[in-house]
């Protein structure tokens, strides 16, 4: 039987499921490998590296990756080559991040997919299309995104600083966690990271716990997240032409991935302005749904 795997390529983490005969036989976690960062060659050593690990001994039949970034099919394209020039004989396919997510949660048939970790990006899978919104990278704006929170909440912080805001248990919170206490180390922090956007993303948990605890200006921050991923949303589905048909929506992203005061607002929103949305919560990790089109890319070389 073919060995397949499935991989996750993030801006936090690469995730890869290794899989035999329906049987899991290994599993890897690598750096982050945003190509829209990275490169094509630093993302696809980084991806070979975490597949290897998963693989051990054995080797790939055939291989599906889900790549923050890859979304534009010149770079899937490009790094689809960079891997197979790495990974000879082996079948090799790839796309962006949002669709390995909706197949993790629904493995067949038509659904949407909202992804909000690092990055965000609503997708849709209706009568063989694929449509997607968002997904700008950090440059442009991921609305709603882990970044845009935690960028929301450093530029409070370094307001702070400058005596245009005021200081809360937040606030406190997350100077604490960077360990500074004056505007020019919070730059050093995040300019002198290895990984800024990382950085900068990590801070988004933090004003999340804050905001379910009631804190104002967590709360406002949140609120305006919840909204942009909301109309982001509405435009995949505008765009997708669903006309109110019933249709799963998975919740994907470490964002989404327990209850807080952002999947309340979504949740309430869009059962008030679509109802015929209906959340897919707690989907396995995206890993699978590339295991899954891996399984598909086998059997279409069998």
């Amino acid at each position: 039987m073919p060995v397949i795997a499935g991989v996750d390529a993030g801006g936090t983490s690469t995730n890869v499921v290794v899989m035999r005969d329906g049987e899991l036989v290994g599993t890897s976690v690598g750096d982050a490998a945003n190509v829209s960062v990275a490169g094509i060659g630093a993302t696809a050593d980084t991806i070979v590296r975490a597949l290897r690990a998963a693989l051990g001994d054995a080797s790939a039949d055939a291989l599906y990756v889900g790549a923050a970034g890859a979304g534009r099919p010149l770079i899937a394209g490009a790094l689809e080559a960079a891997l197979a020039s790495r990974l000879p004989g082996v079948r090799i396919g790839v796309g962006d991040d949002a669709r390995i997510a909706l197949r993790a949660g629904v493995a067949q048939g038509d659904a949407l997919a909202l992804v909000v970790g690092t990055g965000s990006i609503a997708c849709a899978l209706v009568d063989e299309r694929f449509t997607r919104g968002g997904g700008y990278g950090y440059l442009l704006g991921d609305p709603g995104s882990g970044y845009a929170i935690g960028a929301a909440a450093l530029r409070l912080l370094l307001m702070t600083y400058d005596g245009r805001a005021a200081r809360d248990p937040m606030l406190e919170r997350i100077a604490a966690h960077l360990e500074v206490h004056e505007l020019t180390e919070v730059l050093a922090r995040v300019y002198d990271a290895p990984q800024p956007v990382r950085e900068i993303a990590a801070i988004a948990p933090l004003v999340l716990d804050a905001a379910s605890g009631g804190e104002r200006s967590a709360t406002k921050i949140v609120q305006g997240a919840a909204l942009e991923l909301f109309e982001m949303l509405k435009g995949v589905v505008h765009a997708a032409g669903v006309r109110n048909r019933e249709l799963p929506l998975v919740f994907a992203g470490g964002l989404l991935e327990r209850n807080s005061l952002l999947t309340f607002l979504l949740e309430t929103r869009i059962a008030n302005e679509m109802p015929f949305v209906h959340p897919v919560k707690a989907p396995p990790r995206p890993e699978f749904g590339a295991l899954t089109l891996a399984r598909a890319l086998a059997g279409s070389h069998a």
